[in-house]
């Protein structure tokens, strides 16, 4: 039986269950992957939502409201290059960090668009965890883009 105080804890979530500074929407058409990258993020401390795609990314961000949107690119009816669109041209202040996961060719194009960090597929697990630890302090910097060496 898990009590709260065994309960991983991720950044920001601290005994009051549901600190929403840990919550992760997982965008992702591809199930298998959403759910290993569901695995390795829970396991990291971090409460994880799926959403197969880009169609059901508004309605989950106002009732689970992530800190964090991974968001995969090519994914079918609407891309990740389109909700990142709706998302940039959304009149309300975007109070979430959108990390692109995919691998679509050119993910610079994803920043242009507005994520606030790529993380290049294939990759591992280390560098998921930290690609998604490093949005929770960037606040305010740059736009990341970090490429995994290819398999």
């Amino acid at each position: 039986m898990t009590t709260m105080d065994t309960w991983p804890r991720g950044p920001g979530l601290d005994a009051d269950c549901g600190n929403l500074q840990s919550r992760v929407l997982i965008v992702d058409d591809e199930v298998a992957m959403a759910r290993a990258m569901n695995r390795v993020l829970r396991r990291a401390g971090f409460e994880c939502l799926f959403a197969s795609s880009g169609l059901q990314v508004r309605s989950l961000l106002c009732t689970f409201k992530p800190a964090l949107l991974t968001l995969d690119i090519q994914m079918p009816w609407i891309d990740g290059m389109d909700v990142l669109q709706l998302l940039r041209d959304s009149p309300r202040n975007r109070p979430f960090k959108i990390l692109v996961v995919s691998a679509a060719p050119r993910p610079e194009r994803a920043l242009a668009a507005g994520a606030d960090a790529v993380l290049a597929k294939p990759f591992t697990n280390q560098e998921l965890v930290d690609t998604v630890l490093a949005q929770f302090g960037t606040l305010g910097r740059d736009p990341v883009c970090k490429v995994s060496r290819s398999s």
